[in-house]
């Protein structure tokens, strides 16, 4: 199987999703890992880009990939991931921490205060403390950007129930930057489905605590899911 790894909003496009893609090598994966416009440069390019140029991108290099083809997306990859799984031929979808709502309360009138508050930090993502000094994701980002992500939330819910491949939920317990995982799961239209919960996890969950477990599980999961194909 190729797989496609999405990174998230404001992510650092290689770095943020820690051992899994390694581990996935190692278990015979082939994986790709597109840095998605906006990200691995600096935080002001963020202001150049539209969540269809996130889109578009993603959707170029998943059909670049020979088949079959799952993709694993982290928090907005997660969402650009289901958007690709209900339109092309897919055999797996990972969702790590889908950023289906923020809880900010702001959130939703970011675009509004960017004249007031032009720059947000970054979220508070890894529970960790030693491996909270280590997050190598923008230390801050445009609020007008946030509208962008926005846009991308608004539009994932009529798509979840087109998906028909396997799917994985992954959601991190000590989640402060985004809810509604359980929604995320609930609206999928996939037959095969399982919802994982790592407790002490946060958002980043793949840079915390329980990276390992989590990078071991979604590669349990796919092997699994991969089997099944043959």
């Amino acid at each position: 199987m190729h797989l496609l790894l999405l990174h998230g909003f404001t992510s650092h496009p290689v770095l943020t999703l820690g051992p899994l893609p390694e581990v996935l090598r190692e278990a015979g994966f082939a994986v790709a890992q597109p840095t998605l416009p906006g990200h691995g440069t600096r935080p002001e390019d963020l202001l150049k880009v539209r969540w269809q140029d996130w889109l578009k991108k993603a959707e170029e290099a998943y059909l670049a990939l020979p088949e079959p083809r799952g993709v694993v997306g982290l928090s907005m990859g997660a969402l650009l991931a289901a958007h690709l799984a209900a339109v092309h031929p897919t055999v797996a979808l990972v969702a790590l921490a889908p950023a289906f709502a923020l809880q900010n309360p702001l959130a939703p009138l970011a675009p509004y205060l960017a004249w007031l508050i032009p720059l947000f930090p970054g979220p508070n993502s890894i529970e960790d403390p030693l491996l909270k000094r280590q997050n190598p994701n923008y230390p801050y980002f445009p609020t007008r950007a946030v509208g962008e992500l926005l846009g991308l939330m608004r539009g994932t819910p009529k798509v979840l129930p087109q998906v028909r491949a396997p799917a994985l939920v992954v959601e991190a317990g000590r989640d402060r930057v985004v809810k509604g995982e359980d929604r995320y799961y609930a609206l999928l239209g996939s037959r095969e489905k399982r919802h994982l919960v790592f407790p002490e996890s946060g958002h980043d969950l793949l840079l915390d605590r329980n990276r390992h477990a989590v990078a071991e599980a979604v590669r349990d999961w796919l092997i699994a899911t991969s089997n099944r194909l043959h």
